[in-house]
């Protein structure tokens, strides 16, 4: 059985989500605009480098938490 690897996993948690993020920042959506824009779209209309990059930004701060530096 091949098991998915972490990053494949939240790939496909995140497209499943109806989560907005800004187009620009790539911030997720908490309000009406983040840096001064308001285009938002959901991350499967994300462009795949902006999609990776929000990935590996989410497990970076997974991973980062109560880590001693």
């Amino acid at each position: 059985m091949k098991m998915k690897s972490l990053y494949q996993q939240y790939k496909e948690e995140f497209m499943a989500s109806s989560q907005k993020y800004c187009c620009y920042c790539l911030e997720p959506k908490t309000g009406h605009s983040c840096c001064q824009e308001n285009h938002f779209v959901e991350f499967k209309d994300l462009e795949p480098e902006d999609q990776s990059h929000i990935i590996e930004s989410e497990l970076q701060m997974a991973f980062d938490i109560g880590e001693a530096k």
